[in-house]
Formats: structure tokens, C-alpha cells, sequence
């Protein structure tokens, strides 16, 4: 007995081969939207379903990756940042904020903006991290937030969050990056590679005029995927939308990393009705394989250390001339005035500091962002230090007690902290001790004569050190004691360091 397999509609007959396999292909759509047939002839590929036609009425499904020695192709998340918003005083630690008469509060449900109600024209707040989180070519940056919406849309009222660089004006538009864009129009997907925004309103766009459309003040879940070949946006767990990276370009953004951020702007003139957006969470990971290394050691084999990045002033990242030696200096706490801007210096000290005032002996601050300059979160693993007797030291007893200072978004110890949801966040320094390096000043301590200090003369962090672009780092050194009146200490200090 023989049975034939006929499609209905068009007659035709499935076919065997001579071992009497049937063939079979497995079907796909093309650019326009039309079935094609995609595959070799019985090839027992395993496919994974992405949409079952409920979301887009086009079933999708993609195939694993192997290579030619047949190893598949996996990746992990590996958790870069989260935030779950449930408390009551923005953590400036983390994340900064700047409006212009559009504000914002943080409670315990989330970060409302728009928390005045206003409808004014020319308004405008963004909040994100400080951080920047690496954008790797093959691999897959994902970010996730959880936002719910007061109204729906309405004339001149534009909210943007995602992944990109913040404008530092109002309206504070996107600068580079991806992300969802809510306006008068409705959700939009976005990128934007160095200030020229490709969008995309509806997927597929072609198929049917259909949009996404929330409940008011109910939280959706945003996620965004990105590499080189297209940007991907989820909602609630199912793709709205794929953006290719324009033509011409090498991946969808110019940055090489990218903060967490949003906006929330009216312009173009008054908005149609008063809408807010609570945002509640973020998470940030990148999908890669798994590395026995951790991301700084892999950063430094892509990016390396001791000098420069790509685009940056080439050599090291310090004050070490070759032919000559600084000139003595009385330090401040307000400026780098040894000559000590980088990450290594040759710091030559006048011994005639005031007591118990923290002094600048090595001062950085990590680059800003362009389009043409990676933007990279530096990661410090510990701080050499020895010092030694340039000229006689006259005055004494006094001891030397150093502090490794980090964060502040200006080089002056004194840098004050924003409170709370302050429009542009500067921040203080965090502190972190080294009592490693402490030095003792005996009396009238000769020339090439080390300071006393322990053996080990190296600070060591279990937990290492990061810190942002923009901000500063510092070495900063207490006298204890008597004030000298004479003499030159020569300090050799540098940081041991990667970029991430």
C-alpha cells in the first residue's frame, strides 16, 4: 500500500529519495514577506521558534549556530548592572540626573518623572548610570526596564530609555545608542549611530498598519538586544521589532560603550495632557561565552593598559619625564599642583604641609565620551607607593597616613554631594584607606634616605575599585603631627589598573 502526501490547494506531492527519506525543507520569509523555501533537502537542522504568529502573524524561527569542528554556539548572561528603584534618595553613587523645570521624585514604586504635571514647552529631564557598559561586536548587549505610563500618547510629549549618551541640554535628546522612543506618534524603535536615528514604528511594518498599545499605568517589560548585525526590541517577552544597522556602518552605535538612560521632554510646544512614566527596574548583561577570566583582564587583552586607548593621547597615562626631574611643590587640596595628573607620578614634596588636611599627590580624571574616544569604566586592583629623602628634612616627629579618593566629579577634595534628584549630580569623593603605605619622618632624616614604611609598600583590593567616566581618582597623603619647615620628599606612586 502507498500513501501520498498532496498539499490541498496546489496539488503538489512530497518526494522520497532512493532510500526512501522523505525530503523535506523547512520554510522561512524573505525581506518582503514572502514564504520561501530556505534550506537544503532533508537537513535535520533543529530549529528554535522566536514567534508562533501571535504577535506578528509571520511565524519565526531561527537556527543554533555550530562550527566546522560541529560545536555549538552559546552564550551566557553575564549580569553588568540592576537596579530595583524601591527606595526614597537617589543613589548619586550610581546615577545622575539633570532637568529644566521638568522634575522628577524616587519613592518606593519607582522614579516618577514628570512629577510637577506640568504640560510647559521646552522641558526636559534625563536620569542613567554612570557607568558604561561595553558594546563587543559579535556579543549581545541587553538591556531590560520595567516602565509603566500615566496617558497615553499625546502632542509633544517625547520619552526615550534604553541604552545611549546623554544630551547634556534641554531637551536632552539622545546623542548615540538604541532604544524605545514614546511620542506623539506612538512607540517607535530606535538606534542612533552618532546622532542619525534610524527608527522603526511597527513590525512588520509591511505586513499590517498595527501598533503596540498599553493600559495606563500598568508596567511593561522593555528589553533591548544588540550586535553588530541588528538591534532587536521585546515587549513582555515578545520582538515588536529588528532594526539592521544602516548600510555603510560597522555596528548600530559609534559608541564602544553606553550608559543606561532615559528622557522625558516637551517640545515643539505645550503637551497635549499631563504624562508621567514610573520607571521601577533596569538590568544590564551582555550574552557571551563564559571566560576563565574576569571582563578587566579581558578588557586589557582588547583594549590594553599602562597608555592611552584607542583615540586618547598615546603613551602613559602620567607625569615621568625621561631627562628631567619635577620641581618641588607645596601639594593642595584643590589641585593637581605636583604635576601629578595620570595614573602614575613622580611627586616631589615640599615638607612644609599643614597637618591633617589631605593632600593631592596623584590626581586622574577618566576621559568623557565622543564619537572618535572609547568611553571606558576604569577598574583599579591596587596602589604602589615609595618615598624617599630629595634634601634634608628639617622638623619633626610627624607621621604620613595616604587615601586612595575616587569619584568625585571634580578634581578639589571638597567636591560636594547633590542631594537628592538635584538637577546635574556632582559628586563627593568615597574614600578608601591605605594603611599599608603609612610613613614615618625620623628626626632630620638625611638625603637618599628611604621614609619608613612596611615592606609590602603595595595596597591591595580584594574588591577592586571602578570608576566612571568623567570622574576623578586620587591619591592623597595626611601629615600627622608637627609641621616641617624644610626639605623635599620624593613620592613614586602608581595604580595598578584595567579598563571595562
Amino acid at each position: 500500500m502507498s500513501v501520498k502526501i498532496v498539499w490541498n490547494s496546489s496539488g503538489n506531492i512530497a518526494e522520497v529519495d532512493s532510500s526512501k527519506n522523505l525530503l523535506t525543507t523547512h520554510p522561512w520569509f524573505n525581506s518582503s514577506w514572502v514564504a520561501v523555501w530556505w534550506g537544503s533537502l532533508n537537513s535535520p537542522a533543529i530549529y528554535s521558534e522566536i514567534d508562533d504568529w501571535s504577535i506578528t502573524w509571520i511565524r519565526e524561527t531561527l537556527s543554533p549556530e555550530v562550527d566546522k569542528d560541529y560545536r555549538l554556539r552559546v552564550a551566557h548572561d553575564n549580569r553588568l548592572d540592576q537596579e530595583l528603584f524601591n527606595y526614597t534618595a537617589q543613589n548619586t553613587g550610581k546615577h545622575t540626573f539633570t532637568f529644566t523645570t521638568l522634575a522628577a521624585t524616587i519613592g518606593t514604586s519607582g522614579i516618577t518623572t514628570n512629577s510637577g504635571s506640568i504640560t510647559t514647552t521646552t522641558t526636559g529631564l534625563t536620569f542613567g548610570t554612570h557607568a558604561q557598559f561595553p558594546v563587543w561586536g559579535t556579543e549581545t548587549i541587553v538591556a531590560e526596564i520595567a516602565v509603566a505610563f500615566s496617558a497615553q500618547p499625546n502632542a509633544n510629549t517625547v520619552i526615550d530609555f534604553g541604552l545611549f549618551q546623554r544630551w547634556a541640554t534641554t531637551a536632552f535628546a539622545p546623542l548615540d545608542g538604541f532604544y524605545f522612543r514614546m511620542n506623539s506618534a506612538w512607540m517607535f524603535w530606535v538606534i542612533n549611530s552618532g546622532w542619525v536615528e534610524t527608527t522603526s514604528a511597527v513590525f512588520p511594518s509591511a505586513l499590517w498598519a498595527w501598533t503596540y498599545v498599553y493600559t495606563n499605568n500598568q508596567v511593561n517589560r522593555f528589553l533591548i538586544q544588540a550586535n553588530n548585525v541588528s538591534v532587536t526590541f521585546w515587549i513582555n517577552n515578545y520582538q515588536y521589532a529588528e532594526i539592521p544597522t544602516p548600510v555603510g556602518a560597522n555596528f548600530p552605535c559609534k559608541s564602544l560603550a553606553l550608559p543606561w538612560s532615559f528622557r522625558h521632554a516637551i517640545v515643539g510646544g505645550a503637551a497635549g495632557a499631563v504624562t508621567q512614566a514610573l520607571f521601577s527596574e533596569y538590568k544590564v548583561y551582555v550574552r557571551w561565552p563564559q571566560y576563565a577570566d574576569n571582563l578587566g583582564t579581558v578588557g586589557n587583552r582588547v583594549l590594553w593598559s599602562y597608555q592611552g586607548l584607542s583615540g586618547w593621547t598615546m603613551g602613559t597615562i602620567g607625569t615621568y619625564t625621561n631627562s628631567t626631574n619635577p620641581t618641588a611643590a607645596v601639594p593642595t587640596n584643590t589641585t593637581a599642583a605636583v604635576g601629578a595628573v595620570g595614573l602614575l607620578n613622580q611627586a616631589w614634596e615640599t615638607f612644609s604641609l599643614a597637618v591633617n588636611t589631605d593632600w593631592i599627590l596623584l590626581s586622574y580624571q577618566v576621559p568623557a565620551w565622543s564619537s572618535t574616544v572609547q568611553w571606558r569604566r576604569l577598574k583599579v586592583n591596587w596602589v604602589k607607593l615609595s618615598s624617599f629623602v630629595q634634601t634634608v628634612l628639617a622638623g619633626w616627629p610627624i607621621s604620613r597616613v595616604f587615601s586612595l579618593a575616587f569619584w568625585h566629579t571634580a578634581v578639589s577634595m571638597a567636591t560636594a554631594e547633590s542631594a537628592s534628584m538635584a538637577s546635574a549630580t556632582t559628586k563627593a569623593r568615597r574614600i578608601v584607606l591605605l594603611p599599608e603605605l603609612t610613613q614615618h619622618v625620623t628626626a632630620a632624616q638625611a638625603v637618599n634616605t628611604a621614609i619608613s614604611q612596611p615592606w609590602w609598600t603595595v595596597a591591595r583590593f580584594d574588591n577592586p575599585i571602578y570608576v566612571n567616566p568623567w570622574e576623578f581618582i586620587a591619591v592623597t597623603v595626611k601629615w600627622i603631627g608637627t609641621v616641617g619647615t624644610s626639605g623635599t620628599i620624593v613620592n613614586h606612586i602608581q595604580l595598578d589598573y584595567s579598563w571595562e
